[in-house]
């Protein structure tokens, strides 16, 4: 199945309800009620699992705070977080509780580290978030930068799904996912509109996630790889 727009779901739909045919995705109440159903569908799918397709590298947001040199926010658009480098090196994650033990230990060291135990001379090690919203690293190299700085982070992890209400919005996601999708939705309207259930839609959807679970990435070794890398996930 080719990408459909969301008008194109929206028409299908309605067509299999035996509905009236619209041009316009919020046309008519039931024409707006399958649209809900579509989008709820479509989160959904994407809360499923952490599809690959999701997946990006962006930076962490560089906030050029002096009182907290260390401090950096984590992009809205990111759900999740996989991993964390800077100046190409992954700095490892450590909960709140075992990240305070670490820098509470150090002692103040002029030069090398101040006087809440944040590291002066190196780049950070370690990092964790208090809140779900900044990162807080344990060290910054003190003689090249005052902060940490935007361009040097690297994050890899996942980003939030968008949904546009708009009839020429489609889905960015796998050409393969459109049968899925569709049939969800579409099984689900028979439920809320007709107060029937479909069970022919109902069974494509059901293979259409059996494939998908033993074909969520298009790179083999993808799947299996990051799985294992999960650490650190937002609320």
């Amino acid at each position: 199945m080719a990408k459909m727009t969301l008008l194109a779901m929206t028409q299908n739909i309605l067509s299999a309800l035996d509905s009236d045919p619209v041009s316009d995705i919020d046309e008519t109440v039931e024409s707006t009620q399958v649209v809900e159903i579509i989008r709820e569908s479509f989160y959904e799918l994407m809360a499923s699992r952490n599809w690959g397709f999701l997946r990006t590298l962006t930076n962490l947001t560089g906030l050029g705070d002096t009182s907290n040199p260390t401090k950096m926010q984590i992009p809205n658009t990111l759900n999740k977080i996989l991993w964390v480098k800077y100046n190409n090196v992954e700095v490892s994650y450590l909960t709140p509780e075992d990240f305070h033990d670490k820098v509470s230990s150090r002692t103040p060291t002029s030069g090398l580290v101040d006087a809440n135990g944040y590291g002066l001379s190196v780049d950070p090690s370690y990092w964790t978030t208090y809140d779900d919203k900044y990162i807080i690293f344990d060290s910054r190299d003190s003689s090249v930068d005052n902060t940490l700085q935007q361009s040097k982070s690297s994050v890899y992890g996942v980003k939030e799904a968008t949904f546009t209400l708009s009839n020429v919005f489609t889905p960015d996601i796998p050409e393969k996912m459109f049968p899925l999708l569709l049939s969800e939705a579409k099984a689900q309207a028979f439920v809320n509109l007709k107060q029937q259930s479909n069970v022919r839609e109902e069974r494509k959807a059901q293979r259409a996630r059996v494939a998908l679970r033993n074909e969520a990435w298009r790179t083999e070794k993808g799947e299996p790889r990051f799985n294992t890398r999960v650490n650190y996930g937002r609320k």
